[in-house]
């Protein structure tokens, strides 16, 4: 019997608004000695001007994610030490999502695709930000996202982001999932649709799940 290593760093995935950032929460408020490892993209000055100009901002906006999602790692994991670390969307997504969506929808050239991949290498080492040992899908259709971003109504996004936007995005992530499972990664999806978050008895069913699948390895 093969055994793997223990899940230690586990990657929250999925579109917008299908409820990453509850979910992270969660499992780091339920699961003994773990954190949430939040994405912080309220310190990120860049993000509403990417969404309004794409192609002005593409490339700072993305380099920029992906520096805060190791500082606050850093940030919050320095002198503390916990058995699991729950990460919402964190840098596989930026660089393994997003970062090929704007490569292949031609919104950053490949110069830019490459000096990206150098600068969040760099920046990885520099704040050890470790790679995930297992991920979360959260799958939600993309018409579903974009009702829940709109209800949200966070204006930034409602007034730039385009259903067409999030439909383009699941495409990214569903090759992203398939490219890991050819690695045999670590994998769970989640019906996000179906995630009950407003019930004790829905709140159960998901720990029971999410532990069953960290326990199965």
């Amino acid at each position: 019997m093969t055994h793997h290593k223990p899940l230690r760093n586990i990657c929250i995935l999925g579109n917008i608004a299908s409820g990453k950032s509850t979910l992270t929460k969660f499992l780091g408020a339920s699961i003994s000695n773990s954190i949430a490892i939040p994405e912080n993209f309220d310190d990120n000055p860049f993000l509403k001007m990417f969404v309004a100009d794409p192609p002005r901002w593409a490339f700072t906006n993305a380099v920029r994610y992906f520096y805060d999602y190791a500082r606050v790692y850093h940030e919050l994991t320095t002198g503390r030490a916990f058995e699991h670390y729950f990460f919402d969307a964190g840098g596989a997504t930026n660089r393994y999502v997003y970062g090929r969506y704007l490569l292949a929808e031609k919104i950053i050239t490949p110069e830019e695709a490459a000096f990206h991949e150098l600068l969040c290498d760099m920046i990885q080492r520099a704040y050890a930000y470790p790679e995930p040992d297992a991920f979360i899908f959260l799958r939600a259709s993309p018409e579903k996202c974009f009702a829940r971003m709109n209800a949200r109504g966070w204006g930034y996004q409602t007034q730039h982001i385009p259903l067409e936007y999030i439909v383009a995005l699941e495409e990214y992530f569903r090759a992203y999932q398939s490219a890991l499972q050819t690695q045999h990664a670590r994998i769970l999806e989640l019906d996000s649709e179906r995630m009950d978050f407003m019930s004790e008895a829905g709140r159960a069913e998901i720990l029971r799940i999410v532990r069953a699948f960290m326990e199965s390895f």
